[in-house]
């Protein structure tokens, strides 16, 4: 009898432990209740969150490459953020330091689905880590050389630490 390896079944989950069954709707289902905006602009702006989040979950196992943007060529931190959106129409800037500058500031406690966060990388001088938040203090990303796009948590003693900000072009 084969067993079935963990890392694909941890794939097979994710989307189930994202998007499962509950008895209220999933995060990136809210709307975003900034004030001024028509219900029209509310649906919009849900509808690229999803796609957002739904191109960064389907990326998950895909290799990190330095300079990658597509899911075929495989994807750096940032790299992966510049595809994600670019599902969803929106042009960004192509580096972590320069989506870091040039995105909205979002509080930590006003994340949606979509938001970027951001970390320092303290083995590198002045370098930037970014991933896609996608809910529940999880968020995606293309962690370095040798390894595939993963989930992670905000809640991991080593985010927590390094946790720079987070940025929002949604």
């Amino acid at each position: 009898m084969r067993l079935f390896p963990a890392n694909r079944l941890l794939i097979l989950l994710i989307p189930v432990l994202i998007f499962g069954c509950s008895s209220r709707q999933p995060d990136i289902l809210q709307p975003s209740g900034q004030s001024g905006e028509n219900p029209g602009q509310v649906e919009a702006l849900k509808g690229k969150r999803e796609v957002v989040v739904r191109h960064a979950i389907d990326s998950v196992g895909t290799p990190y490459a330095w300079g990658g943007e597509s899911p075929s060529e495989g994807f750096d931190c940032s790299g992966l953020v510049t595809y994600t959106h670019s599902r969803a129409g929106i042009s960004m800037p192509r580096t972590a330091q320069a989506q870091f500058k040039k995105g909205r500031p979002v509080p930590r406690s006003a994340l949606q689905p979509g938001d970027l966060v951001f970390f320092n990388a303290p083995d590198k001088k002045n370098a930037v880590h970014v991933g896609i938040f996608i809910g529940r203090n999880n968020f995606v990303h293309a962690p370095g050389k040798g390894r595939t796009v993963i989930r992670s948590t905000l809640t991991n003693p080593y985010f927590k630490r390094y946790l720079k900000g987070a940025r929002s072009f949604l």
